[in-house]
């Protein structure tokens, strides 16, 4: 990490924690508006710094980014600084209006949160109107045409066995990718620590990611705590390295009273400043922040993870859900390649994670010979 370029490319921004619904998996719980939200003069400005830091892609997200009135204003800052606006949404607002206005603004994409059958969908979200709501957002997209859109899912022990029928819902509806993610106990949902897949469960995702991403009749995104190495983890990605979570290194999460994390979904605990105090500039500048990636060592790590070989790759994988399965920035029980280790399955490298192993091999190699 020594030698990685930090900026944020990408920013998931919580532009304000006012929410129409109450679902059962928000990773914030949000609900009502923070009385201390940054007002219109402090987001357009705080755009234009991001600019300036070399952002990239801005993710205008919440609670619920619509119920913001500023929201077009916020995403035409964000495109006339030369950056790509983004935002994910319930669907619950959204009309032709809206959808017009996506595309007037340049939205890059739209993820519509869409987590079920009929039943399941508005039991998870708390509202009996949510899921057709969320269909008609998606229908009123794909006529449009010319406004990117997925489908974004968050899987737990409530919706598992819906896949199939949530994946022939999504093609109906000509949605043209799912990003699939794991529901974490966090937020919300660590009130329902029930709901989160155990291992056997988890291992029923994956194989339910693999499937679709082979049937091809949607395109299949995998969450950033889904996968890694191991036969089904570079399966996934299409064999190619993964080289784990890029909080506070190229990815930027902002709370909607400023505060600032490497990755929105972190606890509050994970906050390293706030805008009003210091300039974000400052923020991300100071050396001692975001240490848990940016001076990430071996000694971070436990159990299974501290002597794993793919470490120096990883560094655990996402930090969320390692941190709120272990309380440990690198412990992940969710990890593909530990999992099939311990049934006895294991699969050769790429040459190009060889290639990129081979550096910490030898220097371990050295440290066992002068011990």
């Amino acid at each position: 990490m020594r030698d990685f370029d930090f900026y944020p490319e990408v920013v998931v921004w919580e532009i304000t924690f006012a929410c129409n619904m109450r679902c059962l998996h928000c990773g914030t719980a949000a609900g009502k508006i923070r009385p201390d939200e940054l007002n219109n003069e402090e987001a357009l400005a705080l755009i234009d710094e991001l600019a300036r830091l070399r952002a990239r892609k801005i993710i205008l997200s919440g609670g619920e980014p619509l119920l913001r009135p500023d929201w077009r204003e916020l995403a035409e800052r964000v495109r006339d600084n030369g950056m790509d606006p983004g935002i994910i949404t319930n669907g619950y607002i959204i009309d032709k209006g809206i959808v017009d206005d996506f595309e007037r603004v340049g939205m890059c994409k739209v993820g519509i949160s869409f987590d079920g059958t009929q039943k399941t969908h508005n039991h998870i979200r708390q509202r009996d109107d949510s899921f057709q709501q969320a269909y008609n957002a998606m229908r009123l997209l794909k006529e449009n045409g010319n406004v990117p859109f997925i489908a974004v899912s968050q899987i737990s022990n409530i919706n598992l066995n819906e896949m199939d029928q949530i994946r022939d819902l999504l093609i109906d509806v000509g949605c043209p990718e799912w990003r699939i993610q794991m529901t974490t106990s966090t937020g919300r949902m660590a009130e329902y620590p029930d709901l989160v897949l155990p291992l056997e469960n988890y291992f029923k995702l994956v194989d339910k990611c693999l499937e679709y991403k082979k049937d091809g009749r949607i395109r299949i995104d995998p969450g950033e705590n889904i996968g890694y190495y191991g036969c089904k983890g570079y399966d996934l990605l299409d064999e190619r390295p993964y080289y784990g979570c890029y909080a506070g290194m190229r990815v930027l999460g902002i709370e909607s009273n400023g505060d600032i994390k490497g990755c929105l979904s972190m606890p509050e605990n994970y906050v390293e400043g706030n805008i009003r105090d210091s300039s974000l500039t400052e923020i991300w500048n100071n050396p001692d922040n975001f240490a848990y990636n940016r001076k990430f060592k071996r000694e971070t790590a436990e159990g299974d993870c501290r002597d794993c070989k793919y470490l120096p790759l990883c560094r655990g994988g996402c930090t969320v859900t390692s941190y709120s399965a272990s309380e440990c920035r690198a412990n992940n029980p969710y990890c593909i390649y530990q999992i099939e280790k311990k049934q006895g399955i294991e699969r050769e490298d790429t040459p190009q994670v060889r290639e990129l192993l081979a550096p910490f091999r030898e220097a371990m190699a050295d440290v066992a010979e002068k011990v």
